[in-house]
């Protein structure tokens, strides 16, 4: 029985929230996840550089062997994959559209608010696909610069963390939004402070699960050969870096409570992304 093999890419580590999700949903499944933490954040880089990043990493992936790949990073869902529709063989599955529609299916009163990078912020991807499902829709977003270098830094607790949530949730509690879509990645590993700010009444939206049963769906429709055991334990995620390996192993233990056995770093080189292990 073959496996179906699943690359997960993003800038750092905030994809792991959707990897995990992938795992839940495809326990038999094969997953290599790319964080290129060499080059991150991505939040504030220009449109055409994270283009051409993305590319580099689905033609990494695709030379692994991978059937189908999920855009674990809103950013690069927002503007690399428009530009690259049909342009590779796999089904490459981003986050925006699914975490538009775990937003619309939340929000009671069409007040709904986005926290995401400047980068996503700009593009005005979320508020097109919201108002799309539910024309009429309030879509209020927040630019959060700072929140992807404190968790890439292992900081995703304490006094420091809670006052610039604060600063960046305002906002949108003062618009009245009933909803609020992580539009990152890596922001639900700061639910646990998040949530007590937003109060009971506003529904805090991970679009990760909606992702993975996209990529799942996806993958079974191309070959349903691949749904694999559903009773299986999902096997852990295959680590590829473009940063330091010992760096990321330590931050994906921080942040999943699970060391790697193992993590590949690969270096940019002129023709592409090399393996610093073979």
């Amino acid at each position: 029985m073959r496996y179906a093999k699943i690359g997960i890419l993003d800038s750092g580590v905030g994809g792991l929230t959707v990897a995990r999700a992938i795992g839940d949903a495809m326990p038999s499944a094969h997953l290599i996840y790319f964080g290129d933490t060499a080059r991150m954040p991505y939040g504030d880089r220009p449109p055409d550089q994270i283009v051409r990043f993305v590319r580099e990493i689905i033609a990494f992936l695709l030379d692994r062997g991978v059937d189908a790949i999920a855009v674990a990073c809103n950013t690069s869902s927002a503007l690399a994959l428009p530009a690259m529709q049909g342009d590779f063989d796999v089904p490459i599955r981003g986050m925006i559209e699914c975490g538009a529609v775990s937003a619309v299916e939340a929000s009671r009163t069409g007040r709904i608010g986005v926290i995401a990078t400047a980068n996503t912020v700009r593009s005005g991807a979320y508020g097109k696909a919201i108002t799309s499902l539910r024309p009429g829709a309030h879509v209020v977003q927040q630019a959060c610069p700072l929140l992807v270098p404190m968790i890439e830094r292992g900081e995703v607790s304490g006094e420091r963390i809670r006052r610039i949530l604060r600063d960046y949730i305002q906002p949108l509690l003062a618009a009245d939004v009933d909803s609020v879509v992580y539009g990152c990645t890596h922001y639900p590993f700061l639910d646990a402070e998040l949530r007590p700010m937003a109060g009971p009444s506003v529904a805090l939206v991970d679009p990760a699960i909606r992702v993975a049963y996209a990529v799942k769906s996806a993958v079974l429709a191309r070959d349903p050969s691949l749904s694999g055991d559903p009773g299986a334990q999902p096997t852990p995620p295959r680590f590829i870096t473009s940063g330091d390996p010992e760096v990321f192993a330590r931050l994906v233990h921080l942040l999943l409570g699970r060391r790697p056995s193992e993590v590949e770093g690969i270096t940019m080189g002129a023709k592409g992304l090399i393996s610093r292990n073979a």
